[in-house]
């Protein structure tokens, strides 16, 4: 049973990556199920045993992304904001083609909402803790997701430069700015 298992998740990481590499040439309404399955190597029929259709396999993308990223930050949360940005550049770098349809003007951006609402959340629980902050204003969180914006414009460049800098580089400019963004909130925040 686990082979059959572990071949079913062979196949749909194969339709997955295959999928998003097509998302990078077209918008979803223009892919066939044909086209994919031919490209990814799959038979048609496998394709149709584990999705309905083509925003099916979008959908099962996008949750698959969702929860690999969430497991991530639960096995190496940290206030260090060097390992939290070292576990999220290590699973872009792992991810590549997935996270470059993420980030392509292709995605859905629900998709985008949902990966913004799981980064402000983290944001907001890091500054509490950190800064033995009761509250979670509005305030509070439009500076998580301003937060996020600028962290996710540095990646997106990241991986549109192929990676072209090393992760650590990366990772060394993203914590230096959340420090310094870090230090902004701690003083507005205990200021008031």
């Amino acid at each position: 049973m686990n082979k059959e298992d572990r071949r079913i998740r062979k196949t749909k990481k194969a339709l997955r990556e295959t999928f998003a590499e097509l998302l990078m040439q077209k918008s979803i309404q223009h892919i066939t199920v044909k086209e994919l399955t031919d490209k990814a190597d799959v038979h048609r029929s496998t394709f149709y045993a584990n999705f309905k259709d083509i925003y099916d396999l979008y959908n099962h993308t996008e949750d698959i992304v969702m929860q690999e990223i969430s497991d991530a930050f639960a096995t190496e949360y940290s206030l260090d904001t060097k390992v939290f940005f070292n576990a999220l550049l290590q699973y872009i770098s792992d991810n590549k083609q997935i996270c470059r349809l993420i980030l392509s003007n292709n995605a859905n951006s629900t998709f985008l909402n949902r990966i913004s609402n799981l980064f402000k959340d983290l944001c907001i629980e890091c500054w509490q803790k950190e800064f033995n902050l009761s509250c979670t204003s509005k305030e509070l969180e439009v500076y998580a997701h301003f937060s996020f914006s600028g962290n996710l414009g540095i990646i997106s460049k990241w991986i549109a430069d192929d990676s072209k800098d090393s992760k650590e580089e990366i990772m060394e400019v993203l914590a230096d700015i959340d420090y310094g963004f870090g230090e902004f909130i701690k003083r507005k925040f205990h200021a008031t």
